[in-house]
């Protein structure tokens, strides 16, 4: 199966996407991107559970400075390494690809990110990385959570920190946006 990018730069580029791998449809991927459209330019992006790194390279095709993909699936890290090198984008300080667990980088890593996209298969169990996820954010991070329709983790239940500001439903898929609730919005 084949995606393409939606807009910027690469726009009808293709990605190669694992077997293994449900990519978002791309009405839903287009809506996201109109809402944090403006924020994308110059930003640093992670991709959490990133499989074919649809949501991350789409974010560079817009204007993002870099973007980290992260997911522990050895053909997802391989496609997306893939994806990366045939748009030239293989510059570790734009495009940064780690195999790991979600929970374990986001404990490790020291730096923050301006756009966070959690796209985690939807039955996978995943409260615990909202737990530490305000470690990786700033007062201005945007993370967009999407899950199962109704089926997602209640955010604020699992961080008194987080705050979601917007929730948008797309058939069977919720999307969540979220912010540090230590600002008014």
């Amino acid at each position: 199966m084949d995606l393409r990018i939606s807009s910027g730069k690469f726009k009808n580029k293709k990605l190669k996407v694992p077997e293994v791998a449900k990519p978002l449809r791309e009405r839903v991927k287009l809506a996201i991107f109109s809402i944090v459209g403006e924020k994308i330019a110059s930003s640093k992006c992670l991709d959490l559970f990133s499989g074919s790194g649809n949501l991350g390279i789409e974010a560079l095709s817009r204007g993002a400075d870099t973007a980290t993909f992260v997911d522990n699936d050895y053909y997802a890290i391989k496609n997306i390494t893939e994806n990366i090198s045939n748009l030239n984008l293989g510059n570790q300080e734009i495009a940064k690809v780690v195999k790991d667990e979600a929970l374990k980088f986001i404990s490790s890593y020291e730096t923050y990110f301006d756009i966070i996209f959690i796209d985690a298969p939807y039955d996978l169990p995943i409260k615990h990385i909202f737990k530490v996820l305000p470690e990786i954010m700033t007062k201005s991070s945007i993370v967009v959570y999407l899950h199962g329709y109704k089926k997602g983790v209640n955010v604020e239940t699992e961080n008194k920190l987080l705050k979601v500001y917007d929730s948008r439903n797309y058939g069977v898929t919720q999307a969540d946006f979220i912010k540090l609730s230590l600002l008014d919005i």
